[in-house]
């Protein structure tokens, strides 16, 4: 087993490397001394004190310097994170893509039908896509997390080097170096007064009364007792505390603090070293100013006079903007001297000068020194106006990225779930199929677009370009999706019920109910609604094209005088949609004519 250890003054830092795994007993010491391990790194670390050293020193024989600076530690820091960030972003676009392929079939934000065909095929995928959503939406929060953590590490490794942190840093490791001599000082005085030679019972305790000093542990009770509760009579000692003479007191305490000397000396010379290291990276800055001692601020001159009214008008020291009257009495030195010193003060008058300020019988009263000499009252000296701060400047939160935006969608719909809705004669247009469609219609950019019977837009969906679309829809939760209405212009009405109102259209798509003969009705009254030179692309039950009924004749008959067409679409065209129904294409280009 090899061991070897670094410091680092930039973090006080000390950490261990270790060639294995450490032995059990290793490993109790080195957690006990305040280490703590860093996989990623394949160290154990901890801040530094005198018994993290002495375990590092032993182990390792000695303390090297740290080769990496702390800017360095912090890129390869963020250089880990942003490596997680990639993998969990590469995930969750995996994960999106699973979900993108099962949505083929069941599009974000479409309804389940009850009563459908594909009600339980389409609750299956719904539940896979909820869950494959979730999972992308958590794999992409967290790709974020990791990036935010990546800025965070280099932004905060480079907020520790400004020379404005550095200052406070270092007045903060000389207040715990003042604190660290006086703990030396207070040891030291407390072990020359415990070494006196020939020192009494009385004095002992008197001297026990002012220190602090555990000399017993009683394992019974695991209770400490002190010097003063060792050195009580017996009829004032606690049973369980023994007794013990002045010089087993005095044997204790002359191991005890040479031991707290000892330590508070490792901590002095540790903040000494810093200081020094801390200090000379300041001066590299260009920045010692920062901690050069301030003067003080100059105060005004504090007079002796007699107001002549009696009394000052000074601001109040509980209400802004209120002005208080302060009476003025008269006192020698002498008298004012015997006034308790945290009952003394001075106020400021005018903004030029300050007199005597006491609080006599729970009351505020200025001073007027009768045995002092006398001064003229300076003349008042207008207030500047405080300069006004800066403010803080302001830097816009960068707008989301697009991928960004894409998985809170996401998110959004996650949330949302999916809906529930009663369509027993609704098949909906499977992806290829609708695609055939459009393409069939020839659709171009800024032509107006009319689907009748919409459902849940699938046709709408696969219009590519900019275009006026208008959906016609009588289920009320089919029209009211939210999905639809970010198609097209809704109507939530029954399309054989429609005229005039809904105008005149450039293209007509659609996929119309096939019960009773229902798809010829709504292709018929469908190219009422086409312009001159329109089209109109259906999907349509295969009963138009071979029965042998009246209306179906008179269907066809329509078609072939307006120039149409009729064709036969594979037998597994609407599997996807749980039905293998036979269906057909039909395509008008020329619209009815009142003549």
């Amino acid at each position: 087993m090899n061991y070897t250890a670094t410091y680092s003054p930039d973090d006080n830092k000390i950490r261990l490397y270790a060639s294995t795994r450490l032995p059990q007993e290793d490993y109790d010491r080195v957690k006990a001394a305040g280490f703590r391990w860093a996989p990623k790194q394949d160290l154990f670390f901890a801040t530094w004190s005198p018994s993290a050293e002495d375990l590092a020193q032993e182990l390792a024989g000695e303390i090297d310097d740290e080769d990496k600076s702390l800017t360095e530690r912090a890129e390869d820091r963020a250089a880990r994170f942003e490596n997680y960030s990639d993998k969990r972003s590469a995930e969750a676009d995996r994960a999106k893509a699973a979900v993108d392929r099962i949505a083929d079939g069941i599009p974000f934000g479409q309804p389940i039908l009850i009563g459908h065909h594909s009600e339980r095929h389409a609750r299956k995928d719904a539940a896979r896509i909820e869950n494959g959503m979730r999972k992308a939406v958590k794999l992409w929060e967290t790709s974020e997390y990791w990036q935010r953590r990546a800025a965070g590490a280099l932004a905060h490794a480079k907020y520790k080097e400004l020379p404005t942190v550095r200052a406070r840093r270092i007045k903060t490791i000389e207040a715990d170096l003042r604190k660290q001599q006086r703990n030396k000082k207070e040891a030291e005085t407390k072990l020359a007064a415990w070494s006196l030679e020939n020192l009494t019972v009385e004095q002992a305790r008197q001297l026990a009364n002012h220190c602090w000093l555990n000399v017993y542990h009683n394992p019974d009770n695991n209770c400490n007792y002190t010097a003063y509760d060792v050195l009580k009579p017996d009829e004032d000692r606690y049973s369980a505390c023994p007794a013990f003479t002045v010089a087993q007191v005095v044997e204790v305490a002359k191991r005890v603090y040479p031991r707290n000397i000892a330590w508070a000396e490792r901590w002095i010379a540790h903040y000494e070293n810093r200081l020094t290291y801390e200090k000379a990276m300041l001066e590299e800055q260009g920045a010692s100013a920062l901690i050069a001692k301030q003067p003080r601020p100059k105060q005004l001159p504090l007079v002796n006079y007699k107001s002549e009214s009696g009394s000052f008008q000074v601001p109040s020291w509980y209400d802004r903007g209120r002005v208080d009257t302060i009476p003025q009495v008269e006192m020698t030195s002498d008298e004012y001297a015997k006034i308790y010193k945290d009952h003394k003060g001075t106020v400021t008058i005018d903004n030029s000068h300050r007199v005597r300020m006491a609080i006599v019988k729970h009351a505020r009263v200025t001073v007027f020194l009768t045995d002092s000499k006398t001064h003229e009252r300076p003349a008042p000296v207008a207030k500047q106006p405080a300069a006004p701060k800066a403010l803080p400047t302001y830097t816009p939160r960068p707008e989301p990225s697009a991928k960004a935006q894409e998985f809170a969608a996401l998110k959004a719909a996650a949330e949302k779930g999916v809906e529930v809705v009663s369509a027993p004669q609704l098949f909906v247009t499977p992806k290829e199929l609708a695609q055939r469609v459009i393409e069939a219609a020839e659709i171009q950019p800024g032509h107006r677009i009319l689907e009748p019977s919409a459902g849940t837009g699938a046709l709408l969906s696969a219009i590519p370009g900019d275009t006026c679309r208008v959906a016609v829809e009588i289920n009320q939760a089919l029209a009211g999706a939210r999905r639809l209405h970010q198609l097209a212009d809704v109507r939530c009405c029954d399309f054989l019920q429609c005229n005039g109102d809904l105008g005149k259209f450039d293209r007509v798509v659609m996929n119309p109910p096939f019960a009773d003969q229902a798809d010829i009705d709504h292709v018929t009254h469908a190219l009422h609604f086409l312009k001159p030179g329109g089209k109109l692309v259906a999907i349509m039950s295969a009963g138009v094209s071979f029965r042998q009924d009246r209306k179906a004749t008179q269907f066809r008959e329509t078609i072939e005088r307006l120039g149409g067409t009729i064709e036969d679409l594979p037998d597994d065209s609407f599997k996807q949609s749980g039905t293998s129904v036979r269906t057909v294409l039909v395509e008008v280009s020329t619209p009815i004519t009142s003549a």
